[in-house]
């Protein structure tokens, strides 16, 4: 099915009425490795395209914040924060998608589904933080290229934690990402115990759409 565009801030890959069995949350941002001025969304929704079995709804969330990211202003990408006024925006974000998820749940008329949910690069530590933020009933969170914010491995959301399937899938060659940066995420969710399912695969700092099938079909 092709996305439906419904607003300039997200789309969505399926339809509500075949929905019956998973519904997809991908909170990713939109950067300099991939994405293009007029079709930042179109672009990532793309990746989930080989998902849409009838039975599955994607909704791509797109971060709030826009910026140029070259010198020559015809690209354009989208950032969940920066260092400036980061706890209003961490706030906004989750507002905004406690309210989108509020809509979707509705639209959906019922809760038969499994939820899961993804953070791609910056939008992992938004996805995480909406996570806790929420009532939201979560099968599974996969943090794709991304961080895990150090403010959410608390002793008070270790339940929620551990009620989770939690999937860290990283690159070979991410080049935004260092095998020491790597090597200090994997020893502070050592550090806190933290359950979690590892996916490497041979490729850099985007989403690759033959991973991220194989990965569905374990969520």
């Amino acid at each position: 099915m092709k996305p439906k565009n419904e607003n300039k801030h997200f789309m969505i890959l399926g339809n509500f009425f075949n929905f019956c069995r998973l519904l997809h949350f991908w909170v990713s941002a939109e950067g300099g490795w991939e994405w293009s001025f007029g079709g930042i969304l179109g672009q990532v929704i793309q990746k989930f395209k080989n998902l849409d079995d009838g039975n599955t709804l994607i909704i791509a969330p797109e971060a709030l914040n826009r910026f140029y990211i070259n010198d020559y202003y015809s690209r354009v990408g989208a950032s969940w924060m920066t260092k400036e006024e980061r706890k209003t925006d961490i706030e906004e974000n989750i507002n905004y998608l406690n309210l989108l998820s509020k809509k979707i749940f509705e639209e959906i008329g019922h809760t038969n589904f499994k939820l899961n949910i993804l953070g791609f690069s910056q939008g992992g530590a938004t996805a995480c933080r909406w996570m806790f933020a929420s009532q939201m009933k979560i099968n599974s969170l996969v943090l794709w290229a991304s961080d895990l914010p150090q403010d959410t491995l608390i002793e008070k959301n270790r339940s929620v934690w551990e009620n989770i399937n939690t999937h860290l899938v990283m690159g070979k060659k991410d080049q935004l990402i260092s095998s020491e940066v790597k090597a200090r995420f994997l020893d502070l969710v050592k550090e806190y115990n933290l359950k979690y399912e590892l996916t490497l695969y041979d490729g850099d700092h985007r989403i690759y759409p033959d991973v991220m099938f194989k990965l569905a079909q374990s969520l």
